[in-house]
């Protein structure tokens, strides 16, 4: 016996070209809210990157400096014992600027000296690293670093590279993400900061 079948037709052809066409739709604008976000991700991570090697950089310098001792032979109100001869050039902060500093650091006693005594720090920029030497040891205090420029001050306030004579340090630091990044992308972040500090134990 032969069954008839009924109302059993199937898609058109332009119904699937529908279907496809919204599904094509929907996909396009998943594939574009994924591809946003994880350019957002990519971004903010590139920014919270320099914005962190920036502050580091400037708290540790200007932290030292902040507790510099009198360099040993000199004066009572000598505290740089090395200065780049750029640091009395200027204007500040858009030019100008020296890259490298020397000074007597406080040390906290320790077991080969009891008390707080003084030992020889230098910062400068080698490449992209920001380097820190302390009694010959050198180590790298942050990478992508861009730029350091270090302005000095007498106590008149004028712009002195003259180390008996420099009382105030001004410090603005450029970094950019310690990866390479290609111009424009998502990873082509970069922070500057800035800081001054009066040496305060003269």
């Amino acid at each position: 016996m032969r069954r008839t079948l009924r109302c059993c037709r199937g898609f058109t052809l332009a119904e699937l070209l529908i279907v496809v066409a919204i599904l094509g739709f929907v996909m396009g604008g998943i594939f574009t809210i994924q591809r946003q976000g994880q350019l957002a991700y990519l971004t903010g991570a590139a920014r919270v990157e320099v914005q962190q090697n920036a502050r580091l950089a400037l708290d540790t310098l200007l932290n030292d400096i902040r507790l510099a001792l009198p360099a040993p032979g000199a004066g009572p109100t000598q505290v740089i014992t090395a200065i780049d001869a750029n640091c009395s050039t200027g204007p500040a902060p858009t030019a100008g600027g020296g890259a490298s500093i020397g000074f007597t650091a406080q040390r906290a006693p320790d077991a080969d000296a009891p008390n707080y005594h003084g030992h020889a720090v230098t910062y400068q920029l080698n490449g992209t690293n920001l380097e820190r030497t302390d009694n010959g040891v050198t180590d790298v205090v942050v990478g992508g670093v861009q730029q350091i420029q270090i302005w000095c001050y007498d106590a008149n306030g004028a712009l002195n590279n003259g180390p008996a004579q420099i009382r105030e340090i001004r410090v603005q630091i450029r970094t950019q993400t310690e990866r390479p990044a290609a111009a424009g992308s998502p990873g082509d972040q970069h922070a500057v900061v800035e800081g001054r500090v009066r040496f305060r134990n003269l």
